[in-house]
Order: structure tokens, then sequence, then C-alpha cells
């Protein structure tokens, strides 16, 4: 299936560098405002896939329902983590920053010298840690330096959501994969009363996600397989499809340069606020799209 591609992160610069000096360059405005939408209408898709367990033809897009019902949520997802200020530089921090920069250039936990990378980890003071173990503390602690300034910072408390994620509620015909008869649900395993065969519940719907199928369209007739389709979905796939849904539905409202352009910018403001996400949209990398989004944002 072919899938919409990112778009070019000078389109964007170049794109508000016009804005700031007054220009609505049409053209410009026209070209990333539809190649963000055709991006995010096949996130959307991908979404939909998890959510619905019905599969778009690669020929006619004809949504063909998966016999095997990998019981996933229904909800949409979103980012854990939010923007918090270091309190003794100001800078503008994500928890993961703390801890990336940690793994780039390992600091003492209790003298905050430099370490020195041998088999172990090494400090002036005496202590060290193995790789492992380092690792492990990095991800554990809740205090940790700041990347700018190397002054403790306490982990912000986790954001509180208002809505609730709702599960989907679905009874399948559920079929032993040993015997091909029907089995059944019971208290966190799947069992099947006809051969005895018995599983964890969490470990089948792992194997579920697994599972190859073969997939064929009723409108077009083209066949295709299930672990061929869902590995040409790997950049498109993500737990928060939220923002993009959003600039789909509004991007079509959109009549003048000055309406689109408030809706690239909202698209891109949320993307800046939700770091994990922006490398769906935008060709380039993690870090290389933070500072151009910083950029934009000054």
């Amino acid at each position: 299936m072919n899938w919409a591609p990112r778009v070019k992160p000078i389109q964007i610069r170049r794109l508000y560098r016009y804005a700031r000096i007054g220009i609505y360059d049409d053209m410009l405005i026209h070209d990333i405002g539809w190649e963000l939408f055709a991006r995010c209408s096949d996130i959307a898709t991908v979404a939909d896939v998890y959510r619905e367990g019905r599969v778009p033809c690669p020929l006619c897009h004809t949504k063909i329902t998966r016999k095997i019902d990998p019981l996933f949520s229904s909800g949409e997802g979103g980012t854990r983590e939010d923007w918090f200020h270091c309190p003794h530089c100001t800078k503008r921090l994500l928890w993961r920053d703390c801890r990336q920069k940690l793994r780039e250039v390992p600091r003492c936990f209790s003298c905050y010298d430099i370490l020195k990378i041998t088999d172990n980890l090494l400090c002036s003071c005496g202590k060290s840690w193995t790789q492992q173990a380092y690792n492990q503390s990095v991800r554990t602690r809740v205090r940790l330096p700041c990347p700018h300034c190397h002054n403790l910072v306490r982990r912000p408390p986790a954001p509180e959501h208002a809505w609730r994620i709702k599960v989907r509620q679905t009874n399948p015909e559920l079929k032993c994969p040993k015997c091909q008869a029907t089995a059944v649900h019971v208290s966190g395993n799947i069992q099947c009363s006809t051969c005895g065969y018995k599983r964890r519940w969490r470990d089948y719907r792992k194997s579920l996600k697994k599972k190859d199928e073969k997939l064929e369209c009723t409108s077009c007739g083209h066949t295709f397989r299930w672990q061929a389709w869902r590995r040409s979905t790997g950049s498109l796939r993500t737990g928060n499809p939220k923002p993009a849904r959003e600039f789909v539905k509004n991007w079509l409202r959109c009549y003048t340069p000055q309406q689109r352009m408030i809706q690239i910018d909202t698209l891109l403001q949320t993307l800046h606020g939700r770091g994990p996400l922006a490398p769906l949209f935008i060709d380039s990398g993690e870090k290389s799209i933070r500072q151009m989004l910083d950029d934009l944002a000054s």
C-alpha cells in the first residue's frame, strides 16, 4: 500500500520564515497542508484498523474484516508525559530529556561528575556501576540532574486526564489453537473443554498479534497477507491518533491561506508538546525535529 510521505523540515522552515514577515505563500501553504492532510489520513486509517479489526485493501481501499479479532482497546491513547520547567535554570524539559542526557553522558548520582567509561562506569569519588545497573537506576529514579544546569530536578507528577479510555467490549467466538473446537475465556486463561488445552489469556492475545492471515478483498478480489500489510505501516502506528484526526477534520473547513496556516501551526504546536509523535509527520530525527520546533516557537 502506498502511504503518504512525511513532510520535509525545510518546507516548514520556509513557511514560517515567510509568515514572520507577513507573507502567506498560498502555494507553499497548499502543498504543506495537503501533504500533512494525506499523512494524517493514513495515520488515522492505520489507527482504525487496530481499533475495528478492518483492514483497507491496498488496491481499492475497501475495508476487509479480519477473522482474527486482536481484542485491542478502542480508546484514543495519548502521551503520558508533559513539559515542565527546571526550577533552577527555567529551561523547558521533558523527563525523558533528563534520562537521555545521562545515557549519553553518564554522571555520578552523588557528586554529579562525569563517569569514566571502562568495563564499568567509574567515578572519582570511588563509586562504580555496571552499565546495566546504571541504566536501571536512571529508569527508576525520581530525581535526576537537569541536562542544562545539572541541578537536581524532581520528576513531575503524571498529568491527569479527564477522559477514561473505554475498552472495546467484544465477545468473539474463541477457537482452540490445538483442536479448533470452541474455547472459553475463564479466570485469565483460555481453556478448551474438548482437548484440555489451557493458556494464559495475555499470552494468547500476543500470539494473535503475530499470527498471519490471508485477506481477500470482496470488491476487487485482491489477496494479501496481514503481516505484510502490518509491516508496511511501521512508520504510521501510534497510540495517539487524535491530533491527526483533528487536523483531517479541520483542514477541510479552511478556505483562506490564513485559516490553513492556523491549522498547520496548531498541528505543529501539538506535535511540539508530544515529542514522540513528531517523527511520524516530519521527515527527520526526533532531536532535530524538536530543535526545529523549539526555534519556530521562540
